[in-house]
């Protein structure tokens, strides 16, 4: 029990690190970037705040990790990373790994950019027949989702619009039914997410 702790303790502290150096690397971009408009060198302003930004979505995306929750109720986290991609909008992601018995499970949430409107996306495809026809509307702790279930394959997919730019994505393989995917989303304080972004 106590190694565990040191163990948290030690990658809390990796964390708080990189998340200062990101920091800190956005303020000197953001005044070169002061330095160079002052030059009249426009081009290069803009690469300096186009990498001001990529650190600050870093920043953000190392944040969304503490809406990846830790194992309960059988579930077992087994990883969680964080990504930014500035790809058709900014878009910050954070990915937990889960397994509980045979059956393994991907949790993700998506802020900004595409991604992290696709709830919206697929809510609206469900409606008109589209995409999602497969699944039923479903309500995790309050937020519209949709569910879909593949029994040839033992998988499904539930996904939930949490706001205007979020999305969560539970994924689940070798599952006996859909239900367990709303029990993992139910874990995830999904007020809070929508509250902090």
């Amino acid at each position: 029990m106590k190694r565990t702790l040191i163990i948290i303790a030690v990658l809390l502290l990796g964390l708080a690190l990189l998340a200062a150096e990101a920091k800190d690397e956005a303020i000197e971009a953001l005044d070169a970037a002061k330095t160079q408009i002052n030059k009249g060198d426009f081009a290069k302003a803009r690469q300096e705040i186009d990498f001001a930004l990529a650190k600050i979505n870093e920043i953000l995306a190392e944040d969304l990790l503490k809406f990846i929750p830790e194992g309960s109720n059988g579930f077992t986290l087994e990883n969680k990373e964080a990504a930014s991609l500035n790809m058709m909008g900014a878009n910050n992601t954070a990915v937990g790994k889960y397994t509980k018995g045979d059956s393994s499970f991907d949790l993700t949430i998506s802020v900004g950019g595409v991604l992290g409107q696709s709830g919206g996306l697929m809510g609206l495809a469900s409606m008109f027949g589209g995409m999602a026809a497969a699944g039923k509307t479903v309500r995790v702790n309050g937020y519209t989702g949709t569910q879909e279930f593949e029994e040839d394959e033992a998988s499904g997919t539930l996904t939930l619009k949490v706001g205007e730019q979020i999305t969560v994505i539970v994924t689940g393989e070798n599952i006996e039914n859909a239900d367990i995917l709303q029990d993992l989303a139910e874990l995830v304080e999904l007020d809070k997410l929508e509250e902090a972004y």
